[in-house]
């Protein structure tokens, strides 16, 4: 993999291929909902039946992790999956063929400063999410079973993002890294086996940060936790 394209705003170091990628992924997605939303019938269109498919998949995690109380955060849970879905996807072939000046396109996601940010945006939701449906005896939780038990507790509150970033950066890098190697290897054919099992790769983890992010935001705002 290239050296990533650097440029400097206010004294800090801009990785701008990441930038790239990550404004691309949300003007895929913002166009897309756009298009398939734009114009509903009771007889879908075919881009209306792929928003409701993506609605339903995105449903379809809330619902197994909090029920019907997942629809208070399928938004955010949705929001969050077909980001992660799209730039995973987006950093596969014909993207590494386009030259720029330095660095490649390679996925927002295979840069570690995105999946720490969507970490600390899912950790940040769900603790505000757990103090709107309970209010202050959200923090009980903290020193439940007693008050011995609060550092464990805080810690579980790192650890949680923690692990949510590190698979999906580590995941999306190491298949960023292969595709390269097996495009300047074997030109033809090696690179179409690791896409494929890539695009596999980037559709699981997308739908694995978005499951433990639901069942994190379920556990903090159920009433019996």
């Amino acid at each position: 993999m290239d050296h990533p394209w650097i440029f400097y705003l206010l004294g800090q170091k801009v990785n701008l291929n990441t930038l790239i990628m990550a404004w691309a992924g949300m003007a895929v997605v913002l166009t897309l909902a756009w298009l398939s939303t734009r114009n509903l019938k009771v007889i879908p269109s075919k881009l209306q039946v792929v928003g409701e498919g993506f609605f339903d998949v995105c449903r379809g995690i809330t619902m197994a992790t909090a029920g019907k109380r997942g629809d208070g955060f399928l938004f955010f849970i949705g929001s969050l999956f077909l980001f992660i879905l799209t730039c995973n996807l987006m950093g596969q072939l014909p993207l590494k063929l386009i030259s720029i000046p330095q660095g490649e396109l390679i996925a927002a996601t295979g840069d570690i400063n995105t999946t720490s940010g969507l970490a600390l945006v899912s950790l940040f939701f769900y603790i505000c999410f757990g103090i709107k449906k309970k209010g202050l005896r959200y923090f009980q939780h903290y020193i439940t079973p007693n008050v011995f038990f609060l550092p464990l507790n805080l810690l579980e509150d790192v650890t949680r993002p923690g692990s949510l970033l590190i698979r999906l950066y580590f995941n999306i890098l190491v298949g960023e890294i292969l595709s390269g190697i097996a495009l300047k290897s074997a030109p033809y054919v090696l690179p179409s086996l690791v896409i494929f099992l890539e695009l596999f790769v980037a559709v699981v983890q997308a739908y694995i940060f978005a499951i433990l992010s639901s069942v994190y935001v379920s556990l903090l705002s159920d009433d019996h936790h």
